[in-house]
């Protein structure tokens, strides 16, 4: 958490693709770690470093992204998502990731692996209009989607505004979730009338 205190507002990209989801085949990795390098912007990757994980990086990549870029065996990922160095979120769309990231006023670039992810990323893209697609892990795919996301250009700003509309309707005004909301409502009335 220290490293993204250290980034500017809304500039760093973070990577992570859950702790359930296999590893990403070593020439995707490839692409994915080339499109991030070429988006000059710093990134914050939770990647495992047990197994094939990591096979794919490219040769040098570390090295040539040192202090701009991160990986991490982990990350603890909600807090990472209401950090305000956080710009954008590269993710698979499982659903909590999805969730989290809306209640932090994230935007995405997805790239769907497996299951309900699609649809996630169905709704997250054509529905809600708060992301992009990556559709092939082509690294400069990778570094247009980032940079059409992240940038203060006037489809970044759209894809702002929407995420934080979408959020306001799920979190309300004070930051807390509706049905929690609700859920207290529901509580206080069993008090005041039946207890």
């Amino acid at each position: 958490m220290n490293w993204l205190d250290e980034q500017r507002p809304a500039s760093v990209i973070y990577v992570s693709f859950g702790s359930w989801v296999g590893p990403i085949e070593p020439e995707k990795m490839a692409e994915l770690a080339l499109g991030l390098e070429a988006t000059k912007q710093p990134f914050l990757w939770a990647l495992r470093n047990d197994g094939p994980w990591r096979d794919g990086l490219p040769s040098g990549f570390l090295d040539r992204t040192t202090g701009r870029g991160k990986i991490v065996d982990w990350a603890p990922q909600e807090a990472v998502l209401a950090h305000g160095a956080v710009g954008c979120f590269v993710t698979h769309c499982g659903w909590n990731s999805t969730v989290e990231a809306i209640r932090y006023g994230k935007k995405f670039v997805c790239y769907p692996i497996s299951g309900d992810q699609f649809l996630n990323c169905e709704y997250i893209v054509k529905v809600w209009r708060i992301g992009v697609k990556i559709e092939g892990l082509e690294r400069r795919e990778v570094e247009e989607s980032v940079r059409k996301v992240i940038t203060e250009d006037e489809e970044g700003e759209g894809i702002q505004e929407r995420v934080l509309g979408l959020r306001e309707k799920v979190m309300g005004m004070k930051g807390r979730s509706k049905a929690e909301g609700n859920l207290q409502l529901f509580v206080n009335e069993i008090r005041n009338n039946v207890l």
